[in-house]
């Protein structure tokens, strides 16, 4: 009964999803549209933003930037390594036609690279993370960034802050024996 509903809620809204992992992805539209967990990122935005969406998964995040952004965020480039997310965020994609997301179906580089001006990340890779945001990581041009962290923040807040960033950094709201502890990092300047 819960598939059913969970299925027929996500389709009306024009959502794809399919049947081996709806309430996962369930769960992360709540999270995502109606908890906006991602609110902070898309306030106060630069004109011309590109917006990285690491770990897109079906795109709902990616979504969500796009349109809460609209008439700010030029373009999102949704980067989702697992083939079965990868397959419904560009089915995702071509429903909703929409031509300034950009599906990217690999790995986040390791250190990240970036060069463009004005550019927001989103961060949910479940603890590979630490090694994207590393010392040798190049974030001219990024000026926010929400971040998943996965087995604690580690070395994160020192990385963001020798670059020139702000951070605060939530209480974890899970202890998982096999991620440590799971929170929010927000950097900015």
């Amino acid at each position: 009964m819960m598939e059913k509903y969970a299925i027929d809620f996500l389709n009306r809204r024009g959502y794809f999803i399919n049947k081996i992992n709806y309430q996962y992805l369930y769960n992360s539209f709540v999270e995502t549209f109606l908890q906006q967990q991602y609110r902070w990122l898309v306030q106060n935005l630069k004109p011309n933003t590109t917006a990285i969406d690491f770990g897109a998964q079906a795109g709902d995040s990616t979504f969500y930037l796009f349109y809460e952004g609209k008439g700010k965020i030029k373009e999102v480039l949704a980067y989702e390594p697992d083939d079965s997310f990868f397959t419904l965020l560009s089915k995702n994609i071509e429903l909703a036609n929409v031509w300034n997301i950009i599906p990217l179906h690999f790995k986040a580089p390791e250190p990240f690279r970036r060069t463009k001006d004005n550019t927001i990340i989103k961060c949910d890779i479940e603890g590979a993370e630490h090694k994207v945001f590393t010392k040798d990581a190049d974030l001219t041009g990024v000026y926010k960034i929400q971040l998943e962290y996965h087995g604690g923040p580690k070395d994160l807040p020192d990385v963001f802050r020798s670059k020139g960033f702000k951070v605060k950094i939530d209480k974890p709201w899970t202890i998982d024996p096999v991620l440590g502890d799971v929170g929010w990092l927000y950097a900015w300047r």
